[in-house]
């Protein structure tokens, strides 16, 4: 990387920390911390989508933490709970397979009095959770019953990118909490039943990180990868609409708003190859970098947002303004 001149500092600024290059180097050390959680993605070598990966890292990290807590505290029993966010979707069907003992259940009133049935998986906090850990919180309506509602935890948030309306971050986000029909869905005497569902925003984390869904699975078997551009701003509103209704007015707009600190573009047309770069806010140096493996560069802020038609944002990582 070549090194940036010194940018002048005004009386009152704050210190800015050097930035010190130097040769490229393959971190072995990282690889070897990786086997110590057996799976084929810590193996050396392979290609992994970076979504999937990073939810391979963090869920680790998470289950690790709590393994050292259930060291410290034997007696809570709690503890041994395996859960972290998953890196699939969970359906009806294996929701009920899990049974309702490993969860809390509590009928809840909302506005206008309404009342739901709420379902909450045990979770137990841990550094991991305490940074990238939000909850959605998804509700079934059915005629003639109570709602629904079940909490989910994640880490990244999925963002379903495939109409042709959704062209910004915001249009994606908006499309997460329309309420949406559930087709096929029985009870237990098999009768099929109308029903719709609609997910919100229960709590947000400190780092937000957005997964544009870009890779999609055909009924054939096969993948596809969806080229088009979605626009994303460097500082992002999650507006309160986008917010389940119990936590609408306890959500300062400061603890709403984020701004950009990192990108994770893929490169190429395929979903089954291709190459990925970051580019990162550096806090020494007051602006961005572009990292393409052992390239570094120093870019500006519009060349981070500028659409291009060599690569395509995946995952947006985003940190609360309040925090910074």
């Amino acid at each position: 990387m070549p090194v940036p001149p010194k940018p002048r500092q005004a009386l009152g600024d704050k210190i800015v920390r050097d930035i010190r290059p130097g040769a490229a180097f393959e971190p072995t050390y990282i690889y070897r911390l990786l086997t110590v959680n057996k799976s084929s993605l810590s193996e050396k070598g392979r290609q992994e989508d970076a979504e999937e990966y990073l939810g391979f890292i963090l869920n680790g990290l998470h289950e690790e933490m709590l393994n050292l807590k259930k060291l410290l505290s034997p007696n809570n029993e709690k503890l041994t709970i395996s859960n972290g966010p998953k890196n699939h979707s969970v359906t009806e069907e294996e929701q009920e397979e899990q049974g309702e003992g490993s969860e809390d259940e509590w009928e809840q009133v909302g506005p206008r009095n309404k009342t739901s049935v709420t379902r909450q998986a045990d979770f137990v906090q841990t550094p991991i959770t305490g940074i990238f850990g939000g909850h959605i919180r998804s509700v079934v309506y059915q005629q003639s019953s109570k709602e629904s509602a079940t909490l989910q935890p994640f880490f990244t948030l999925q963002l379903d990118i495939q109409s042709d309306k959704i062209r910004t971050v915001q249009d994606a986000l908006e499309s997460l909490v329309a309420r949406e029909s559930v087709q096929g869905y029985t009870t237990k005497t098999k009768q099929e039943v109308e029903i719709s569902r609609r997910v919100t925003l229960e709590k947000l984390p400190p780092v937000l990180v957005l997964h544009l869904k870009r890779f999609v699975y055909e009924k054939t078997g096969g993948c596809q990868k969806l080229i088009k551009n979605i626009e994303y701003p460097v500082d992002l509103e999650i507006s309160k609409e986008l917010l389940s209704p119990g936590v609408k007015n306890k959500n300062f707009k400061c603890h709403r708003t984020y701004r950009l600190f990192a990108v994770v573009y893929h490169h190429g047309n395929s979903a089954t190859g291709g190459h990925y770069t970051t580019d990162v806010f550096q806090i020494g140096l007051n602006g961005w970098l572009r990292i393409d493996d052992q390239t570094v560069k120093v870019i500006s802020q519009y060349q981070v947002v500028k659409p291009t038609a060599e690569r395509t944002a995946y995952l947006l990582y985003y940190r609360r303004v309040d925090l910074l």
